[in-house]
């Protein structure tokens, strides 16, 4: 089945519309992933990562609890494919950087945008893992399909795009990535949304009604 066309404006601008109107409990959020990844010294990067995706989610699909902000958290259930996919591409960054570094600036330059390409991958990765709970190693094949059939060139380049949104918040002495790595989550949830929203429908665990009782049962 062929991906839907995006359109990249109309997916920032719904990401940005889902950010302001929760901004509270996104920023509260991102402010505890942040923290407690820092303290974890990256462990726990991967697994908040989905905790930030669910709860995005679930903003989106106006979900009649509201999520908290310690929601994060339920991205623990999704540790060893989370934790499995952002090793693996801190790896894969390590190395290309190290290779490239050897060539100066045109070598940088790749750097930075391989890097780029790397994180949209894993951001991609990390919604296929939570919204469609893949295995690490399945969502990082479902990437590459997707890219060998060329139509995932605009949401890999959406995705580089959110990622320069989420880090760009570095450059506010550091403090306003609280304000922009919900913000990229939440404009790739979105651009999900677009793409997947019925595949992600599907992939919900099917709800089993209960047996009747023994005198209703003919």
């Amino acid at each position: 089945m062929a991906l839907k066309q995006i359109d990249i404006g109309a997916e920032l601008s719904k990401g940005w519309n889902l950010f302001k109107l929760n901004m509270g409990v996104l920023i509260v959020a991102g402010v505890i992933a942040t923290l407690v990844t820092l303290v974890t010294c990256l462990v726990l990067s991967g697994p908040l990562s989905a905790g930030l995706f669910l709860i995005v989610r679930r903003l989106i699909q106006n979900d009649p609890v509201k999520p908290q902000a310690g929601d994060v958290f339920k991205g623990l259930d999704y540790f060893l494919q989370a934790f499995l996919l952002m090793l693996a591409c801190f790896v894969v960054s390590l190395v290309c950087s190290l290779v490239l570094g050897i060539v100066p600036i045109l070598g940088q330059l790749a750097s930075i945008v391989l890097s780029l390409a790397l994180g949209s991958a894993m951001m991609w990765a990390m919604m296929f893992v939570v919204y469609e709970k893949m295995t690490a190693v399945d969502a990082v094949k479902k990437v590459f399909a997707s890219l060998k059939t060329g139509e995932f060139t605009m949401p890999l380049l959406f995705g580089a795009l959110a990622s320069l949104v989420s880090n760009a918040g570095v450059f506010a002495c550091g403090v306003g990535v609280f304000f922009t790595i919900p913000l990229g989550y939440c404009m790739m949830a979105c651009c999900y949304q677009t793409l997947y929203g019925d595949e992600a429908q599907l992939s919900e665990p099917e709800v089993v009604p209960p047996p009747p009782p023994d005198d209703l049962r003919l």
